[in-house]
């Protein structure tokens, strides 16, 4: 055969698993087949590598690239280190000998001999069954070298989780897992932040790589590189830093050294939500809706900071108020952004006005009470008188009635009556409703609010977001802030209550040592009591009145 006319492509091929152990590298290949070139005057149009397993069909790229080329007419002859290179599977091998019988390969050289076509089939089928079960004996070997690993000496067969490492031993078998001493304590660190329930994900993850300046293990193909948020949530949901691994399908203990206990495993998951439906993760700050910026008019926002306390070596996570400034172009000149503590404070101060102590406040619903005795007294004998009217009404509509069914009274006269009746009765029966809804409502009302001032601090102070946006909303609306300062429209009732709370400060030292409303009620501090009553009952009728004509301008 003339060596001159048959174009050659040089393939090597290396394997990352086991079939490829003792195998040289692909630059070693190569110049072994250089030397073939070059011994033998071989023409070579291209050099194809793969890094890929050749017992799976199709798995290499570059092969199959390079086959379609000599289908093509590219070339007709292969260079290769062994024949084994070409393929390990029935399915390539198959092809790969009908292209040589058929003459569109011509030649395949090896380091040990020349395949031609016009050899014998029996040699290379040969060498093709015994590279073939060579590779099936050998994943049989491995697969049971692996499960005697997992079995016998609980070592996990897979590459060592961060904050671990795979020992490098030339002895096949005794490889096992051991700790990173540099990633160790610092993925330790992390399952100690998310234990806290103080720390999100991100946050966590932030630590790690900005504090602690964590990077991941470098290798030949790509540098160590920052932690990421993906790779800390597996993690944190992996069985194997509390020392279990899965293999198989099913779960075995490790005998390497575990980085968290399953109880703390178990709180994690907890905590990550993965017992529970997926849950939405959401900052909800308190006061946030319920203010405006006191420059430009638009809304109050909130964020959360995360911040090293330094003699601690601690993270806290800290709110701030400020303005949205996301009106129009003009820029907010307000700057400042409040602590949440802040904000608190200046709620806390408006609240120690109206707060009233227990004893005291039961004293004030009493003295109101004696004059609601005898408002109610008035109402009721006025509600009876405006009851009979209704009933003279109806009485006098009825006679109207029987005085047309006997002809006394005509058509035309007999409606006119009716409708002037009627009307009368419409009238009557609101004035009822509303004494009655006015005989109820405010002292409802005025009891309603004296509870709710009754430690009105401790509760703020304990209450969660939900409750201390309520209690804003209590006592007053418009809120604004600017420069640093709260400011909000009080609802006519608080300055009742904090002339009542300003009395008790001045009165306390006598009003504590008394004992019973009985002794309470021969003081001047009686008389300021149903004063002040007096003017709350009046807020309370004035506020109701408000919502009134607000509900009926909103009703269609």
């Amino acid at each position: 055969m003339d060596k001159e006319k048959i174009n050659y492509f040089i393939y090597a091929r290396k394997s990352t698993e086991g079939e490829d152990r003792q195998s040289l590298s692909i630059p070693s290949q190569i110049d072994d087949d250089l030397k073939i070139q070059a011994r033998e005057g071989l023409v070579v149009v291209d050099t194809i590598t793969d890094s890929a397993s050749a017992k799976i069909p199709s798995n290499r790229p570059n092969y199959s690239t390079m086959i379609k080329r000599i289908k093509q007419g590219r070339a007709s002859g292969i260079i290769t280190w062994r024949v084994d290179r070409l393929a390990r599977n029935h399915l390539e091998w198959g092809e790969l000998m009908y292209l040589l019988q058929t003459g569109v390969i011509k030649s395949i050289w090896t380091t040990q001999r020349e395949y031609k076509s016009s050899d014998s089939a029996l040699l290379i089928a040969l060498e093709a069954s015994m590279a073939t079960q060579f590779s099936i004996d050998l994943s049989i070997i491995v697969k049971r070298g692996l499960e005697k690993k997992v079995l016998l000496f609980g070592q996990p067969p897979i590459i060592a989780r961060v904050g671990y490492l795979n020992t490098k031993s030339n002895e096949r078998g005794t490889n096992s897992i051991i700790v990173d001493p540099q990633r160790w304590p610092l993925m330790r660190k992390a399952f100690d932040l998310i234990l806290t329930r103080r720390y999100t994900m991100l946050q966590i993850t932030s630590i790690l790589n900005n504090e602690y300046n964590f990077r991941t293990r470098s290798s030949s193909k790509r540098p160590g590189s920052p932690l990421a948020v993906s790779v800390l949530h597996r993690a944190f949901t992996d069985p194997f830093y509390a020392g279990y691994f899965h293999y198989k399908g099913k779960l075995h203990k490790g005998s390497y050294k575990p980085m968290i206990t399953l109880e703390e495993f178990d709180t994690i998951q907890e905590i990550l939500g993965r017992k529970e439906k997926a849950k939405s993760h959401k900052h909800v700050f308190a006061f946030t809706g319920l203010m405006r910026c006191g420059w430009c008019g638009f809304a109050i926002t909130a964020s959360k900071k995360l911040k090293k306390i330094k003699t601690t070596d601690e993270y806290k996570t800290y709110s701030w108020y400020h303005c949205t400034k996301r009106k129009g172009a003009a820029a907010c000149p307000d700057k400042h952004y409040i602590p949440e503590k802040a904000m608190e404070k200046m709620i806390i101060d408006e609240l120690e006005k109206i707060s009233i102590m227990p004893k005291w406040k039961m004293w004030v619903v009493e003295t109101i009470k004696l004059d609601y005795d005898d408002e109610l007294q008035k109402q009721q004998e006025l509600l009876a008188n405006t009851r009979n009217c209704e009933r003279k009404l109806q009485k006098e509509l009825d006679t109207l009635l029987d005085m047309r069914i006997t002809g006394d009274l005509s058509e035309e006269k007999y409606n006119e009556k009716k409708v002037e009746r009627t009307m009368q009765i419409i009238r009557v029966q609101e004035k009822c409703n509303r004494l009655e809804g006015s005989i109820k409502s405010w002292i409802t009302e005025v009891e309603k609010i004296l509870d709710f001032t009754e430690n009105i601090v401790e509760r703020f102070k304990i209450g969660d977001a939900y409750v201390k946006k309520s209690i804003c909303e209590y006592i007053g609306r418009d809120w604004v802030l600017k420069a640093k300062k709260l400011m909000f429209t009080r609802h006519e009732w608080f300055y009742d209550i904090e002339a009542l709370k300003n009395h008790y400060q001045q009165e306390k030292d006598r009003l504590g040592l008394m004992e019973t409303f009985e002794e309470y009620r021969q003081t001047a501090s009686f008389d300021f009591v149903r004063t002040i009553g007096c003017g709350l009952r009046e807020s309370i009728r004035t506020q109701n009145k408000t919502k009134e004509q607000e509900t009926g301008q909103r009703s269609p």
